[in-house]
């Protein structure tokens, strides 16, 4: 194993699982990024302003992504399982509603602990197909501290700067063994990247204070199309008693200041499928509307999903030349509203990807 250290660019939560994955493996890892866990809430680093639940979006036919996911998901389970409250995930049931007439769920959800269809006679109004399981949340900013705590302790080191090239991390290292380029749409004007394919997704949701919502529910209108398609709506219990409820896929959309109409429409859309959204002190008597919900809201949050034309690259690239000296490169980008339910899959095919530059 190489004792040169390994660069890698970008700390949010594939980042830091690939930092921690290598530095597990025996590398040494600095890590150089503009935004960390803990920073104000910003929409382009996604790993906070996310919904986050682990809910796959790999079609049938693609076994790649329906592995990353799946390793995920088995790591992420018995974290849950051995850590409890500390690991900032909750175990829960999942409700998928499908509402336009020929549209199924992924083959995927069918490998899913209490995995079932329910009959028509169980449907909503709203939905021509559903299904049910037990899956995973997870509560962002502990997550993510708790990735901190772990990086630290295996010896990670971390600086704060603005990148404008992969070749600007080699300030900290100018001998890495390799750079492991993980800076989501920030490959979209990185040097030595310059990825046209990336483009953001915008996403709204409204954050709600609702301890007694145990459940996940989505309502998916139109076809999921990989991941980003159609109109989703959904509600994300986490363990800390914040609900997320969303959203909006606003494909090349820019803005980052929360929309007050697209906060009414969420609202409105979440209280279709949740109704028990409503606090239970209210015993209303009427069918709730969006401004019963107004007493219990923290924030409404944007993030941008860093969506590629091509889908997730997870490669080896081409090396950096520097002065005639060749930096092997990985990149770990592209994940688009997948990062979360991929993230520990994807470290481990970074570690694999360099073990097979390493042997060579």
């Amino acid at each position: 194993m190489s004792s040169r250290p390994v660069l890698v660019c970008g700390f949010g939560v594939i980042g830091l699982t690939s930092a921690i994955r290598l530095l597990q493996g025996g590398y040494k890892v600095i890590v150089v990024a503009e935004h960390l866990p803990g920073d104000p809430l910003t929409a382009i680093y996604a790993s906070t302003a996310a919904g986050a639940h682990h809910l796959s979006f790999a079609a049938d036919d693609d076994a790649r992504q329906q592995a990353l996911d799946r390793r995920t998901f088995d790591l992420m389970w018995e974290e849950e399982r051995t850590e409890g409250e500390a690991s900032a995930l909750m175990k829960l049931r999942q409700v998928e509603y499908y509402a336009t007439e020929g549209e199924t769920h992924l083959k995927f959800y069918e490998s899913m602990p209490d995995f079932r269809v329910h009959s028509k006679d169980e449907l909503k109004p709203f939905a021509t197909h559903t299904v049910s399981f037990t899956s995973l949340t997870m509560d962002t900013t502990p997550y993510l501290h708790k990735l901190v705590k772990i990086f630290n302790n295996l010896g990670g080191t971390v600086h704060r700067k603005s990148l404008n090239s992969l070749r600007d991390a080699l300030e900290f290292e100018q001998e890495p063994f390799a750079i492991v380029n993980c800076s989501g749409l920030g490959s979209l004007k990185l040097g030595d990247v310059m990825d046209a394919e990336m483009f953001p997704v915008r996403g709204q949701v409204v954050v709600l204070n609702a301890p007694w919502v145990k459940e996940g529910r989505t309502r998916q209108v139109g076809n999921l199309a990989g991941g980003e398609g159609g109109e989703r709506t959904y509600i994300i219990p986490r363990r800390s008693g914040q609900v997320i409820i969303g959203g909006t896929r606003e494909y090349n959309d820019w803005n980052a200041e929360p929309v007050p109409e697209t906060s009414l429409d969420i609202k409105r859309r979440a209280l279709e499928i949740f109704p028990e959204l409503v606090p239970p002190e209210s015993q209303l008597e009427r069918p709730p509307v969006p401004e019963d919900l107004n007493s219990i809201v923290i924030r409404e949050v944007v993030g941008f999903r860093p969506a590629r034309k091509s889908g997730l690259r997870l490669e080896r690239g081409h090396d950096l030349d520097v002065e005639g000296r060749l930096i092997t490169v990985v990149h770990n980008y592209g994940h688009a509203g997948a990062g979360w339910q991929s993230c520990w899959g994807c470290a481990e095919e970074v570690v694999a990807i360099l073990a097979k530059v390493d042997s060579t």
